[in-house]
């Protein structure tokens, strides 16, 4: 594992999804998936991410928090926050990409992906 990068690039009102998928690049593994805020000034966050070497296995977890310049006005709607985590390899991909999700009512397993 040599760099990660994780960004949102959605956030709109929706229900409670929480979704991931996995593509394993030449030299990258991508997450794309969807974790649901409890209110209009959550964000997602990379919580959690580890490469076991032994079990070849790749976890990462998303959570949820408040954003930073949120202030004192959320909309108290549920919120769909799409997300991306692309982590780098240089010396060949993991075998297996587990994904995990915390909304505020512990760890999921959200998907597991093997090459």
């Amino acid at each position: 594992m040599n760099e990660t990068t994780f960004s949102i690039t959605k956030r709109q009102s929706g229900s409670q999804t929480s979704s991931a998928t996995v593509t394993f690049d030449e030299h990258q593994v991508v997450v794309d998936g969807t974790i649901w805020g409890s209110d209009g000034c959550k964000t997602a966050d990379l919580t959690d991410i580890s490469y076991d070497t032994s079990a070849d296995e790749l976890s990462l977890s998303v959570g949820t928090k408040e954003m930073p310049d949120a202030g004192d006005m959320c909309t108290q709607a549920i919120i769909e926050i799409d997300y991306r985590a692309t982590v780098m390899f240089e010396n060949g991909l993991p075998g297996t990409v587990a994904a995990s999700h915390d909304s505020g009512n512990g760890l999921c397993p959200v998907t597991t992906a093997t090459r």
